[in-house]
């Protein structure tokens, strides 16, 4: 059973698995907004829909330049535990691994995208796959889903994986449970016991889990990626890319990608995929010598990227993409991490905190690493005791991209802010946990 687990464990840590979970429910819905007339972009390329879509079809979208060696994998995750049905796919993150670079970009796809799906008409992203099914049949339904990608955002799909959330459960169990730096506090409902009726509401409580490095357990880890009772569809794509990262790291630091030629044959009998061993096995490399800071997650932004939007004809809730700036974030994620970062200000950080707070040291941390900082862990070292975290700039104002996304990520305001010019400085920032630094971050509100 562990060699098993095993196998399943090394194919999500290699190639970034998204796992696979019930979705909550949409929030209810309001009257129909927005009737704004339909186009048809597509005349001449594509059939006609049959009936007129409530919304504009968007143009086809421009394709991102890439100009190194990438591979494009398209990780799915479905609303059932049955891994070998496939209804809706609630999970949609993309992850292309440059291996010029040695990097690796995640981002994740909101499953209430309203989309063009090529040759039918206007439907939510995470319907795709089971249209794929009607269309191409249950062996190749994969195939309306690369149409579907390609045509709204310009992404090429090289490959795909999907896995059901019963063997995630069974790898986080087979290895002891799974540790995650969880820098935002999360609540909401939650099953007493696992064997409780899931469909009795009496079945729930609500649970909270604080900032600091938390060990889960298999049902714990799966509730941090599906929870959103204070939180948001965005922050729960952040989080499980964050878990995606995190069992990357755990298979790293217990030697498993060793085990990968006796591996992968197993494991390919268990994962829904079209990569061969061969293809797993070129990956490997990477994942050995991959650093937290080459690994960058492509967040995306509520108004910025999309925006909320009830159809006209029943009122079903969606979000309508923003053209312009999905094509950026598109062209961010295909841009590797050592060249777009932070507007290639290579920042340096040294963060230090007191004894009590050394635990919060460590999630800042690993935050700013996912951010692209350069960080230095100095633990107590000329640590003062704060209410309020500081951050020092000792650049006189020359990286004040990289200043903004400290201040966000640690959430310090500018009060917090301390400029000290220092050209001879080791560091170009210097942060101290404060102690208010666990009860700073405020609960996101559902989008």
């Amino acid at each position: 059973m562990r060699r098993v687990a095993a196998c399943i464990w090394f194919f999500v840590a290699l190639c970034g698995i998204a796992l696979l979970f019930a979705a909550a429910p949409n929030p209810p819905l309001s009257a129909a907004q927005n009737t704004s007339q339909p186009t048809l972009v597509i005349l001449g390329t594509y059939a006609t829909p049959l009936k007129p879509p409530p919304t504009a079809i968007p143009p086809a979208a421009p394709t991102p330049r890439v100009t190194d060696d990438v591979v494009t994998v398209l990780l799915l995750g479905s609303d059932t535990a049955q891994r070998r049905l496939i209804s809706r796919t609630d999970v949609i993150i993309v992850a292309v691994i440059n291996r010029t670079h040695g990097t690796v970009s995640l981002m994740y796809l909101p499953r209430d995208l309203y989309v063009y799906v090529p040759n039918d008409t206007m439907h939510k992203l995470n319907t795709v796959a089971a249209l794929g099914v009607k269309r191409y049949g249950s062996e190749n339904y994969i195939q309306l889903l690369r149409e579907t990608l390609l045509y709204n955002f310009g992404i090429k799909v090289d490959f795909y994986a999907r896995i059901g959330f019963t063997e995630f459960r069974e790898i986080i169990n087979a290895l002891g449970g799974l540790y995650i730096s969880v820098d935002c506090a999360i609540e909401g409902n939650r099953l007493i016991s696992p064997d409780l009726d899931p469909q009795n509401p009496e079945s729930y409580q609500v649970f909270r889990m604080d900032i600091g490095l938390q060990r889960m357990d298999a049902d714990t880890a799966l509730w941090y990626a599906r929870a959103r009772g204070s939180s948001s569809d965005m922050d729960r794509g952040r989080r499980q890319m964050e878990i995606l990262t995190a069992i990357w790291q755990q298979a790293r630091a217990t030697n498993l990608f060793a085990q990968a030629t006796d591996l992968i044959p197993r494991l390919l009998r268990l994962v829904d995929t079209d990569m061969s061993a061969a293809d797993l096995l070129g990956l490997v490399p990477i994942a050995l010598n991959l650093k937290l800071n080459r690994v960058q997650h492509i967040n995306l932004v509520f108004k910025e990227h999309f925006t909320q939007w009830y159809t006209s004809d029943n009122g079903m809730f969606t979000w309508l993409p923003v053209p312009e700036a999905m094509a950026r974030a598109v062209q961010d994620l295909y841009t590797p991490p050592t060249r777009r970062r932070l507007a290639a200000e290579s920042p340096t950080v040294a963060i230090a905190a007191i004894q009590p707070l050394l635990e919060y040291h460590q999630v800042a941390a690993e935050r700013l690493m996912r951010e692209g900082f350069t960080v230095t862990m100095l633990g107590a070292q000329g640590a003062q005791a704060r209410n309020f975290t500081v951050i020092y700039d000792y650049t006189g104002g020359a990286k004040p991209n990289s200043l903004a996304i400290l201040q966000r990520a640690l959430r310090v305001s500018d009060r917090g802010v301390i400029a000290q010019p220092d050209p001879n400085a080791p560091y170009d920032f210097r942060v101290e946990i404060g102690y208010s630094y666990p009860n700073s971050c405020e609960f996101k509100i559902r989008q």
